[in-house]
């Protein structure tokens, strides 16, 4: 028996864009927000080739995004779930766990910008106070060479 086998098509950036009616900067905005969410698509002689599947997909999240409510961001979740690419939760989502284990860290962070915080007011007092110093250095410089003008011109005379 013959038997004949359909090699499923295989698009370019360029092609899709014209089925679905969209710029290819649009294009590879959504291939973009897939990526993000870890849904690579099929490359072919790195290029990506885009199959039928692809397209469904592709049409799809067109069509979700219209709605006004809609993000861009959104609506790749949604069209990534509904077609089962990426598991419930984004790898960039933390669960309770891992946002517990944050708390720690949060309070230690505190603890480091007080200390910080304490350090920078200390050495600012301690600048103020030479800045002091110095100015009291300098008008008795002063004081001493008045009096030592005053000095001379006495003898001079």
């Amino acid at each position: 028996m013959l038997r004949v086998i359909t090699a499923e098509a295989a698009y370019t950036t360029e092609e899709l864009a014209d089925i679905l009616g969209l710029p290819i900067a649009t294009i590879r905005k959504y291939n973009f927000h897939f990526a993000k969410i870890g849904v690579q698509f099929t490359k072919k002689q790195g290029r990506l080739a885009y199959t039928n599947d692809d397209v469904t997909i592709f049409h799809e999240l067109k069509r979700i995004y219209v709605h006004p409510e809609m993000t861009l961001e959104k609506a790749v979740i949604t069209v990534a779930k509904k077609f089962n690419l990426v598991p419930d939760t984004p790898p960039n989502i933390l669960t309770e766990k891992q946002t517990l284990s944050l708390e720690p860290l949060e309070v230690q962070m505190k603890d480091i910008q007080s200390y910080i915080d304490e350090k920078f007011e200390e050495r600012e007092r301690q600048l103020i106070s030479m800045a002091r110093e110095i100015r009291a250095l300098k008008k008795a410089q002063q004081q001493k060479k008045s009096f030592y003008k005053w000095l001379k011109t006495f003898f001079e005379k």
